[in-house]
């Protein structure tokens, strides 16, 4: 083989990312103009990919951490034309944002699964670090046992009994009328608890994906 052939082939090993559900930990995901002020024209790093069981691999979500140098965001393809954005909260800024008996309720199991939430005051009135994140009232869709997996399931199966490498959690969810925000709980044992607010976003809002660098 000679000099430029073998140029040649490593143009055509050179990896393509056209997709988010291709993403790979090192790549880098560009987001045009959007309401969520965080995000808008700025750059991320996919830092993490991790998977959430609800119940077999018909019902995985598939999770990409993405991180800069002042912020961590996390998303998943809901399908070929629409994103979800996850912004994580912490409870200091949950209480800011709704009651705390009702995020009480939500979260407890002996409490039903009809809750409703509505946020504290006005949007117009909310903290700069919640514009695109949070609209004023939600409905809950569910309340699960699942196991969350530090690991990338897309293409294998997840596992027939429990491994322990998978953490048991609470999985709580309410979504808004128009489908566009959500917010999710993950209370897992200890107590422990993960929360973010979530927004349903086109494809059309990534500007570009750029592949990690390759030796």
């Amino acid at each position: 083989m000679g000099l430029f052939d073998r140029f040649k082939n490593k143009e055509a090993e050179a990896r393509t990312l056209d997709h988010p559900c291709d993403l790979l930990v090192g790549d880098m995901v560009d987001f045009s103009l959007m309401s969520q002020t965080e995000l808008s024209n700025k750059s991320f790093q996919v830092t993490n990919i991790w998977t959430l069981d609800l119940g077999g691999d018909h019902k995985k979500r598939i999770y990409f951490q993405l991180g800069n140098a002042d912020l961590n965001i996390r998303l998943r393809v809901v399908n070929d034309d629409m994103l979800e954005l996850g912004l994580e909260v912490y409870p200091e800024q949950l209480l800011s944002l709704f009651s705390q008996a009702d995020l009480e309720n939500i979260l407890d199991p002996d409490s039903g699964v009809n809750h409703q939430l509505k946020i504290k005051g006005k949007l117009k009135n909310l903290a700069k670090e919640f514009t695109g994140w949070v609209t004023k009232k939600y409905h809950q869709e569910g309340f699960e046992l699942a196991y969350r997996y530090d690991d990338d399931y897309r293409d294998k199966s997840l596992p027939d009994t429990l491994e322990g490498n998978e953490s048991g959690c609470d999985f709580a969810w309410l979504i808004s009328e128009d489908r566009e925000y959500a917010i999710e709980f993950r209370v897992f044992d200890g107590g422990r608890t993960e929360a973010h607010l979530c927004a349903y976003l086109p494809l059309r809002k990534i500007d570009s994906l750029w592949p990690a660098k390759q030796d």
